[in-house]
């Protein structure tokens, strides 16, 4: 038995009886009804059990209350046909290729692109580079994160189009670079912390001609990638999020099976994982298996800090690196070796980069291009910019000072009632 209190809304119940009495004159309705959708909508449930045949699936049509989302391109990776004076960037927030012209004049307006390639017959996803071949009218890019598959398209495929061919590569592939001079694509990969060199035009569930992987590598969460073919030298920026991996190792394995009950639960092995400094290695061109880096760019002094994208300044012997950790692109001699601080640093409020990514050296303009990932933006400055200096001119994929929700690759969400926020990992 209960005894029903009523108040209206401006009343304040004043003891801790009258609350529960309150909430217990809630419960009775709902209790009520539950059993009547026992009795009735699941009869056969309520008398022997349920049965496969049937259980309902419950489909909700019904709008969101509300949406937090990016309704606008975030820029990642870019590379660039210069003859053809096309930019090609990657937008991981809707999953497509943005192609524009590469040398539009100075605005503050958002500018369209040229075309691009998006849609479901595409199969692009978690998109983080780009590479080009201008021989053979070939773009090239990775998915990260999502499908694990290289995709391949017509250097001027426009829509909802399907890849000339498609590879299967490691889980967490994030860098690719093509050395036209040789026709191989290096792959990086961040879980299993390697690198994968094909050949050009491999497809399928072809594997790599050879690969760079092992304890002895010093490789930590490889990113970015460049191949100079004249030096064969690879150079590879690293976040340095380290686990021991042996030659072979294929990194995480996602699986969406639901476990049977003839699955057995195994012990996990002790954790060897460890953060090391940001770094970038080098390799020699043909190296494979367990190799020791030629040399490493490491130390508090390189100001490293989530290095990704890496290009060269064509005729300086300067490596350009973007820097997302503090919104600054930093440049090192190819050469160099330890604890080494950079030749020149581009940074500051005037420069308009933040949380860059991609970059690259338009050696036909004397130009350098950086993707911003936290602004909506590319930026262009001359090639042998420095400090707080501001871009030539601004790519802009939504109006300026449009916020950004920060979201990559989400992969849950989790309300905290305390502090009234939404919690994202990404």
């Amino acid at each position: 038995m209960y005894t029903p209190v009523h108040c209206n809304a401006n009343e304040e119940v004043g003891s801790d009886e009258m609350k529960r009495n309150s909430l217990v004159s809630l419960m009775g309705p709902v209790l009520l009804a539950l059993a009547w959708l026992a009795v009735n909508q699941f009869p056969a449930a309520t008398a022997q059990g349920p049965k496969e045949s049937d259980r309902q699936t419950l489909v909700l049509n019904r709008a969101p209350v509300r949406v937090i989302r990016d309704q606008y391109s975030s820029f990642n990776g870019i590379t660039m046909d210069e003859e053809r004076r096309e930019v090609y960037i990657a937008d991981d927030n809707h999953s497509k290729i943005l192609v524009y012209d590469a040398e539009f004049p100075p605005t503050d307006r958002v500018i369209e692109p040229r075309r691009q390639i998006a849609g479901p017959q595409t199969h692009l996803g978690y998109i983080c580079t780009l590479a080009i071949s201008p021989e053979d009218q070939e773009i090239f890019t990775v998915d990260n994160d999502w499908k694990d598959n290289m995709t391949v398209f017509p250097i001027d495929a426009k829509g909802n189009v399907a890849p000339l061919r498609e590879l299967n590569v490691d889980h967490g592939a994030w860098g690719i670079f093509l050395d036209r001079k040789h026709n191989e694509l290096f792959i990086t990969i961040e879980h299993a912390h390697k690198i994968s060199v094909y050949s050009k035009k491999a497809q399928g569930k072809e594997e790599p001609a050879r690969f760079i992987q092992g304890p002895e590598t010093g490789l930590a969460d490889p990113h970015g990638i460049y191949v100079d073919p004249e030096s064969n030298e690879i150079f590879v920026t690293n976040h340095g999020h380290w686990r021991k991996t042996e030659v072979g190792d294929k990194g995480v394995i996602v699986s969406f099976r639901r476990p049977t009950p003839s699955d057995s639960i195994k012990e996990f092995p002790a954790s060897t994982g460890k953060f090391l400094p940001p770094s970038i290695t080098v390799y020699a061109r043909d190296a494979q298996g367990d190799a020791k880096p030629l040399r490493t760019i490491s130390g508090p002094a390189t100001r490293m800090n989530l290095p990704l994208g890496i290009y060269e300044v064509s005729g300086s012997r300067l490596l350009a690196v973007a820097n997302a950790g503090d919104s600054s692109i930093l440049f090192f001699d190819r050469s160099a070796s330890g604890n080494t601080a950079p030749v020149r640093v581009i940074q500051g409020p005037a420069t308009g980069i933040e949380g860059p990514s991609g970059v690259y050296v338009d050696s036909k303009r004397n130009e350098l291009w950086v993707t911003n990932w936290n602004s909506h933006t590319a930026t262009i400055y001359p090639s042998n910019a420095s400090g707080n200096v501001a871009p030539k001119r601004v790519l802009r994929s939504a109006p300026k000072g449009a916020p950004v929700t920060g979201f990559g690759n989400p992969g849950g969400i989790v309300y905290d009632a305390k502090r009234d926020e939404m919690l994202v990992p990404n």
